[in-house]
């Protein structure tokens, strides 16, 4: 039986009911505002974010309008924000922050991301300036601030080898390797060995080389670290990178002597050898016979052609049947020319140059009958040929940095030995 107050009692029936209803509200309204907040909570999480929150606002959100500005000739950050009506104090106040320059100092080229609110107030800008960078501006309580954003590029290590079976540039496709590596790891043996001449079918190649990807995606091959070629089925050239402090040095083989020579054996990627170097050869113009104390490359007008050896341009202009001749002065007793010229490179009399530097590009100008370039080699000032001479070697690895490279050339040499060209035709990861 329930025990019954004498307050109670005193109640009529309907204060009664009246009461028992508030007390079974109440104790059930925690649950409900549980309830209640649980629903709330789960419908937020599918919530679009805002584009854009008002400064001091909770509740006000604005969608931005984007509008894209390219900078042309002779334009500035005035301009685009000219583009989307924005207030002229808005150069200024950018001007004021940190790292202006990343959006002041423009180039032509750069693309500008605008966002504007519903009053054409700038609000943020983005540029790209390449893959992996990105400069952001937007507003924060009233004024402007300038983040730069670099993403990682993750560099992988891979090994490929290949068997020659016809073209070195078909190897190289089959074994996985990109155009770009192919051609690098031809420039590396370039001095030792000629790719047209020499190579046998049969003779192969080893390379340990990078590739670089942004967020899993692949940009491209990176440096080549170590290779290895077999000419003629017998001779085995070895080359492995030495960089010091991040500076490139060079490729040497397992001994430390360069790989390169002192001059290009060929100062232009030739189509072919038009005119060698001979006595008493019948001159096409001049129609007699005289010596050809060079070699003539034909190719396209406008081929570029490289200084053949670090040196000085001691001559740089017109000179008779030469047509635009370039001269450089090497170390030592060497000199190099260059002829019929459709046009020069950027380097002037007196400049300085490195081996593989444009010095002009392939023309026919003078007394030539086609475009061709024209290329003498001087020893103590007597000609010699560019296809015969025996170049001097480069400096071999220095000798402060000769530990570091015994120890680089010994780790890569022993991953090289395990690679085996007859069973790795695709890129393997290096381990």
């Amino acid at each position: 039986m329930r025990y019954t107050s004498k307050y109670e009692e005193s109640l009529s029936p309907f204060c009664r009911a009246l009461q028992w209803f508030s007390l079974a509200f109440l104790i059930t309204l925690p649950v409900n505002l549980a309830h209640a907040q649980d629903e709330f909570e789960r419908q937020a999480i599918s919530l679009p974010e805002p584009t854009y929150q008002a400064p001091n606002t909770v509740q006000t959100s604005v969608k931005l309008q984007r509008t894209e500005f390219k900078i042309g000739r002779n334009q500035t950050l005035s301009h685009a924000l000219e583009s989307i009506g924005s207030n002229p104090q808005t150069v200024h106040q950018i001007s004021q922050c940190e790292n202006a320059e990343l959006f002041t100092q423009l180039q032509i080229g750069d693309k500008l991301v605008l966002w504007t609110d519903n009053e054409q107030q700038l609000q943020k800008i983005d540029l790209q300036k390449s893959l992996t960078l990105s400069y952001h501006l937007e507003r924060k309580n009233g004024s402007f601030e300038i983040r730069q954003v670099e993403q990682p590029i993750e560099t992988k290590i891979k090994m490929a080898s290949g068997e020659i079976n016809g073209s070195f540039y078909l190897a190289g496709e089959q074994a996985g390797l990109s155009p770009r590596t192919i051609m690098n790891l031809a420039d590396i043996f370039a001095w030792e060995v000629d790719f047209v001449r020499e190579l046998r079918p049969g003779d192969q190649f080893k390379v340990i080389y990078e590739k670089q990807y942004l967020n899993d995606q692949y940009l491209g091959d990176g440096e080549i670290l170590a290779a290895e070629l077999t000419v003629g089925g017998q001779r085995s050239l070895k080359a492995f990178q030495l960089k010091v402090d991040g500076e490139y040095l060079g490729y040497y083989n397992e001994n430390g002597d360069s790989l390169r020579k002192a001059f290009l054996r060929n100062p232009i990627n030739y189509i072919r050898i038009s005119s060698r170097f001979q006595r008493n050869r019948y001159h096409p113009v001049h129609q007699e016979l005289r010596d050809h104390r060079g070699v003539d490359y034909a190719a396209p007008t406008g081929t570029p052609v490289f200084a053949a050896g670090d040196g000085v341009i001691t001559y740089r202009g017109w000179r008779g049947g030469f047509g635009n001749k370039v001269k450089i002065k090497h170390a030592g007793r060497y000199e190099t020319i260059y002829a019929h010229f459709s046009r020069f490179g950027k380097f002037k009399n007196g400049d300085h140059v490195k081996q593989g530097d444009i010095i002009g590009y392939v023309g026919m100008t003078g007394f030539a009958t086609g475009p061709h370039l024209h290329y003498e080699f001087r020893i103590n000032g007597r000609h010699v040929d560019p296809l015969a001479v025996k170049f001097p070697d480069a400096e071999p690895v220095h000798a402060k940095y000769r530990g570091h490279f015994n120890h680089y050339s010994s780790i890569m040499l022993s991953q090289l030995m395990r690679i085996d060209p007859e069973h790795t035709q695709l890129a393997l990861n290096f381990e």
